[in-house]
């Protein structure tokens, strides 16, 4: 995972060679993930915590 310096949205960069929402390749429509600070992957909200979606990592809000 990647995290664009633009945007500080995460993207895969073995899919993209570029942050695909500074390009308008992909619309930024989930807004309950951001950047895991620990790994640099996706972490996501389940409603309680935050979760990491590669290790195991998770926070409150």
């Amino acid at each position: 995972m990647q995290m664009c310096p633009f945007c500080d949205k995460v993207y895969d960069e073995s899919e993209y060679s570029h942050c695909p929402y500074c390009s308008g390749e992909l619309v930024d429509d989930d807004e309950e993930v951001r950047p895991c600070p620990e790994c640099g992957g996706c972490l996501h909200w389940n409603g309680e915590i935050w979760e990491c979606s590669n290790c195991d990592y998770s926070e409150e809000d």
